[in-house]
């Protein structure tokens, strides 16, 4: 039984405490991860995803120190603490997103917080000096990750959190009758409660879920090469929120693949959170250039539907690796033309990218490993040659100059390139009066809707208005 004592905490009591910390923070992060794909709300997307990457970032620290405390006594994923993962194992389990956001982050992340909280208060600050520099920034990310969380949650309907409120005091209830986080376990089975404890277990829906507020839309990739600089700069902007789709994937394998080596899910995490910042890129250039991401240009899971749907996971798991083998040397050129045309915003973002997809490689190289160990080790990446396929739905296959996609615009048309679209702007909205357009690749009927060149004194110029649109190109 774990004692304690005032400022006196020996390394065994230290170790047990941090190892089940560890345990709530893996096993919350999990269920964050593969919620990704369920949760529609695109902020609480986002949110998901970037303390994903800090919640692995705090449990891979906190092992570490573990395994430290008692070297080279390998005992930090030890067959223990059963009731409180069967509660953390129920966290996905949920019917909205504000029910899973109330349990996750009003329950048990305030837990985690004031198990480490009472973890510095109690202990030695000198014998135990590396937890404490550890924790401490543990603490204070956590802070963090609250005071977000409190701002997304101010923007959830009264009747929402209210139809929330019972599974959030479940969870805290079966938290508690599990021993807490700070603590014993108990043992006992998960506390029983009709219509909450004896939901299915969450899994991974065939399709990932997208915000309410965006229309449906059949693909994510434009159906022809771009013609100008500026439908340049919307192609890669578009391709890079579309980006998505991967960030749920490294999630989803988080959550449906259990018992496998911490370092794998500690990779995907960062994974996960990668991607989505690539969305995120993109989100940052589409309003810039004043379109709505989702109503003006489409945010489609096409890869779930092509790939997914009839080969699962795995399936998705070998198409990214394998969009990913070319993608450091295409986007090392690509931001080298964006940057020739004069738009060293995109350029920028390119460079980003192509740097996090050198360690995807060796992600999706030890996650194909693990699961299937009989695969031979892929080859390096070939160098890039001109029609060398597509990565990531930016597709070159339509483009009769390959890799020189960029380079195919007459130069006299570069000045059009808006680098003006910049770092963080705020949200650009339509001018005064202008209808909102539909997306552009709704219908089936070619180049029914594609997306025209911008014209200054109208930036949404992408020829069609929606009503036309939906009465004549895209039916019911």
């Amino acid at each position: 039984m774990i004692q304690v004592h005032p400022n006196l905490q020996e390394v065994e009591q230290a170790s047990a405490l941090q190892r089940r910390l560890y345990r709530t923070i893996r096993e919350t992060l999990r269920a964050m991860a593969g919620r990704l794909t369920g949760v529609a709300g695109w902020e609480a997307k986002k949110l998901l995803a970037h303390d994903v990457w800090l919640d692995a970032e705090h449990a891979n620290g906190i092992r570490q120190r573990v395994l430290e405390l008692r070297f080279p006594r390998v005992d930090v994923e030890v067959d223990l603490d059963h009731a409180l993962l069967a509660v953390l194992d129920h966290l996905p389990s949920t019917q909205s997103d504000a029910e899973f956001l109330a349990g996750v982050y009003r329950v048990v992340k305030p837990e985690v917080l004031a198990a480490v909280e009472r973890y510095l208060q109690q202990s030695d600050p000198l014998d135990d000096a590396p937890s404490h520099r550890w924790l401490r920034l543990v603490r204070d990310e956590l802070r963090e990750q609250l005071q977000q969380f409190a701002s997304l949650w101010a923007t959830v309907s009264p009747a929402e959190q209210a139809a929330a409120q019972p599974w959030e005091d479940w969870v805290r209830a079966a938290l508690a009758e599990a021993g807490g986080v700070f603590g014993q376990d108990s043992g006992r089975p998960r506390l029983s409660r009709p219509s909450f404890s004896d939901r299915p277990r969450y899994a991974i829906p065939p399709e990932p879920q997208r915000d309410p507020r965006w229309l449906p839309a059949v693909t994510q990739v434009p159906p022809r090469p771009p013609r100008t600089p500026q439908e340049q700069q919307i192609w890669v902007a578009i391709d890079h929120m579309n980006e998505i789709w991967a960030s749920e994937l490294a999630g989803a394998l988080v959550w449906h693949h259990r018992g496998l080596p911490w370092s794998l899910y500690y990779d995907a995490a960062r994974w996960a959170y990668d991607e989505m910042r690539h969305a995120m890129m993109g989100e940052r250039r589409l309003l810039a250039y004043g379109f709505e991401p989702g109503v003006d240009v489409p945010i489609v899971p096409d890869h779930w539907r092509g790939v997914g749907g009839r080969g699962g996971l795995e399936a998705m798991l070998f198409v990214v690796h394998g969009l990913e083998q070319g993608g450091p040397q295409w986007k090392a050129q690509l931001r080298s033309e964006l940057w020739q045309l004069g738009d060293p915003y995109s350029a920028q973002d390119c460079d980003y990218d192509w740097a996090d997809e050198s360690g995807h490689i060796r992600y999706g190289q030890e996650w194909i490993q693990a699961l299937y160990p009989d695969v031979p080790k892929a080859p390096p990446p070939r160098a890039h040659s001109p029609g060398s396929g597509r990565l990531e739905g930016l597709d070159r296959r339509t483009t009769p100059h390959g890799s020189a996609w960029l380079r195919g615009v007459p130069p006299a048309d570069r000045s059009q390139v808006r680098p003006d679209a910049a770092a963080a702007p705020p949200r650009v909205l339509p001018p005064a009066g202008l209808q909102r357009r539909h997306h552009f690749l709704r219908s089936s009927r070619p180049n029914s809707c594609l997306m025209k060149a911008f014209a200054p004194a109208d930036p949404l110029n992408l020829g069609c208005v929606r009503p036309a649109c939906a009465s004549a190109a895209h039916g019911p």
